[in-house]
């Protein structure tokens, strides 16, 4: 998969040095994948949740942050469409973000 707004996990990782490493294993692991469909995803990441309109949720630093996927399975594309923490994420509505 093609990673979408790396910039957006790099300025986060500056920010928060503690998920730096979990962050980095989670760009690993989508740079490897070759998702096409859901289950796909769930293989990879069983603990992630699955949200409407091609939206995956992951866990980063066990619980402690969040970060939405946007799953574009035709192209391999994974757009990070946001990353934050438990009071940020519930602050938004993660299938229209």
């Amino acid at each position: 998969m093609t990673i979408i707004y790396l910039e957006r996990l790099n300025s986060f990782m500056h920010q928060h040095a503690n998920a730096r490493r979990s962050l980095i294993a989670w760009k690993t692991a989508v740079e490897q994948a070759s998702w096409r469909k859901k289950q796909d995803v769930l293989k990879d990441f069983p603990r992630a949740k699955m949200i409407r309109n091609n939206r995956a949720r992951f866990e980063i630093v066990h619980t402690l942050y969040r970060l939405i996927a946007h799953i574009f399975y035709e192209d391999q594309i994974a757009e990070v469409r946001f990353i934050g923490t438990h009071d940020d994420y519930d602050k938004i509505d993660p299938s229209k973000i």
